[in-house]
């Protein structure tokens, strides 16, 4: 072992992301958003591609807007409670956040084109409106805890393996993850089996007793966007309509990792002593991007009761600027015999990536004047998602996520469904299930929406109400081993948001 006059060590680090790791998991995250809308799109499952006259066409199918024959705008605030329940290592957490937003605002513009004099009013290019709207299609506020005893390994065991990869500066002198792991006595170098953990390894003298762990995760921001809608009724049969997107990201994290155990280090007399640690290793990330894409869209009435629709959205093309940190504390017990201080360090990373292209279709059957059903389904190709090189983040990088990109992600089909029925004259009940699926190859599942609303309309106003429950379960692993025997937490998301649109026709 390297001799190391300490027993109370300290070290606070950061590095670029070119030392700690790529982009894949998120642009992953960025890449699974799902546009704003009324508080009645909602509340049928997002099943929006074959309805028109909602505003949501805006950010939506665009074809829809064709169908208004007036102006119309309406605002959607909403509100978020998350729960997350962390299972990890047998032991059972819960944690919980709530946010208020702005999930969509929008208007439409109508306008009817003149017919020549003579002519049927009903046929030919009848108008050709135009809308704006902003639209919230991600929340990535979140809170997730979890812990747990673990008897087989130490966050410190990933650490060694950094070290023997990448290596460690000898000298002391090193910026990286595991050159702070070593300086604080968490790992060592031993003449076989190159860097060990101190904590736990076979044969070195390693305590090999059991260590408390726990993840302690904090996250904030969403995406945004306005969007820029054109939409034109050719005789009342086929609607046409095409549009611009203005996307903005916002995202920070705040992530800690604490473990608690026994290692075998040196005292100031060099002799081998087993002491205890509490160790923190602690991320956080503040990251800011704006990006572009094009949506067109059409919906076709072959029969008054009966709309099909379909819609493409372009890849959306991003420029991103991440600014990240990660540091390692550790303090033994047993007294101060030695302290060692470095960082913190900022360092700024830009690059770019684009989505996936997503194409939808949908198929909606009017039931007289008594309401509808309608479903759809949408196409989207994760692997396809690609990053490019920026500032910090050079071409080796850019291979190595792309190729995890593809390797670990797939293609998925959201399905959504949902129907409106008219009480009476004014009053309308609504409900819906929607679908996301899995994007990633192995440790997610899908994620299930079931949603139910009310509306009312009364002159030139209206007002919907709507609730959702979205559910799903991912796998997460905390560090990763190489040997295998990585631990791996289990998070069940819970969310339960209301909607409610104020809306008015001019």
């Amino acid at each position: 072992m390297k001799i190391k006059y300490l027993l109370i060590v300290l070290a606070m680090v950061a590095i670029t992301k070119t030392g700690f790791a790529q982009f894949s998991q998120d642009v992953l995250r960025y890449s699974l958003s799902e546009p704003g809308a009324t508080a009645r799109i909602k509340a049928i499952g997002n099943a929006g591609t074959a309805i028109g006259g909602d505003l949501s066409s805006v950010s939506g199918n665009p074809a829809g807007i064709g169908f208004f024959t007036h102006t119309e705008g309406s605002i959607t605030p909403e509100f978020n409670s998350t729960g997350v329940n962390g299972t990890y290592l047998g032991q059972s957490t819960n944690s919980n956040s709530n946010t208020l937003n702005f999930n969509n605002a929008s208007v439409v513009f109508y306008s009817k084109l003149n017919t020549p004099a003579g002519t049927d009013k009903g046929k030919g290019w009848l108008s050709l409106n135009f809308g704006v709207g902003y639209n919230r299609s991600s929340d990535f506020y979140e809170n997730i805890n979890y812990q747990g005893t673990n008897k087989s390994n130490s966050i410190t065991n990933y650490f060694a393996d950094l070290a023997n990869t990448q290596g460690v500066d000898p000298n002391g002198n090193g910026g990286s993850l595991q050159d702070f792991a070593y300086s604080n006595g968490l790992i060592d170098l031993y003449s076989s089996g190159g860097y060990l953990s101190n904590v736990f390894n076979t044969g070195h003298g390693a305590p090999n007793q059991p260590v408390i762990q726990s993840d302690n995760t904090i996250r904030q921001g969403g995406q945004t966007e306005f969007s820029f809608a054109v939409g034109g009724n050719y005789s009342n049969k086929l609607y046409l309509g095409a549009g611009l997107g203005v996307a903005n990201i916002r995202y920070t994290l705040s992530q800690t990792f604490n473990e608690i155990g026994s290692a075998n280090i040196l005292d100031q007399n060099n002799n081998p002593v087993v002491a205890n640690f509490n160790s923190s290793y602690s991320q956080v990330e503040s990251t800011n991007g704006t990006g572009f894409n094009l949506r067109a869209g059409f919906i076709y009435k072959p029969i008054d009761e009966i709309r099909i629709g379909g819609s493409f959205t372009s890849p959306t093309w991003y420029t991103m600027q991440d600014d990240y940190a990660e540091g390692l504390t550790t303090v033994y017990s047993g007294g101060a015999v030695g302290t060692a201080v470095s960082g913190p360090s900022d360092y700024q990373t830009t690059y770019s990536f684009h989505t996936p292209l997503r194409v939808s279709g949908g198929v909606a059957v009017f039931l007289g004047h008594s309401g509808f059903i309608t479903g759809d389904i949408e196409y989207v190709d994760y692997s396809s998602i690609r990053t490019s090189t920026g500032d910090g983040y050079p071409a080796a990088n850019v291979s190595a996520d792309n190729h995890d990109i593809q390797t670990n992600y797939k293609s998925t089909a959201n399905i959504h469904v949902g129907g409106e029925l008219k009480l009476e004259s004014d009053l309308y009940l609504r409900a819906g299930y929607g679908i996301q699926g899995d994007p990633v190859k192995n440790y997610g599942t899908n994620i299930n929406t079931i949603s139910g609303g009310i509306g009312y309309r009364f002159l030139a106003y209206y007002i919907d109400l709507t609730y959702t429950n979205v559910n799903g379960t991912q796998q997460v692993s905390p560090y990763t081993i190489n040997a295998g025997g990585a631990p791996v937490a289990s998070l069940n998301k819970t969310s339960n948001n209301a909607f409610v649109t104020f809306g008015m026709k001019f």
